[in-house]
């Protein structure tokens, strides 16, 4: 396995446990963790657009671009000053891509 896509591996699976710790509760602070792991994702993402094959560009641009949202939304979120054990509730913006599952797919990443 290429060592970007290793990278991409571990940054995924690392952003999917804090969701996954994050959905029961919904709190800022566990929204936190999945900004964090994101923000991790979301640079390998972009490195990985320069040496992707180009029959994974499409779905790498939908990731960059569901990351963008989420990342828009988390901000203005934020503009209120939760507090840590605050709900912080995201709802997907009508017409925005949603998580691109088959990314595991044509990464051919696992889990």
């Amino acid at each position: 396995m290429e060592p970007i896509r290793l990278k991409l591996q571990r940054a995924i699976e690392r952003s999917k446990a804090a969701y996954g710790l994050y959905i029961r509760d919904k709190k800022y602070y566990q929204a936190l963790r999945i900004k964090q792991a994101n923000n991790e994702v979301y640079g390998l993402l972009q490195s990985f657009l320069y040496e992707c094959k180009d029959s994974e560009i499409g779905v790498v641009h939908v990731y960059l671009f569901h990351l963008e949202d989420w990342f828009h939304q988390f901000e203005y979120l934020e503009r209120n000053e939760p507090a840590l054990e605050s709900e912080f509730v995201f709802e997907r913006f009508v017409d925005t891509p949603p998580f691109p599952k088959n990314i595991l797919t044509i990464l051919k990443i696992t889990k």
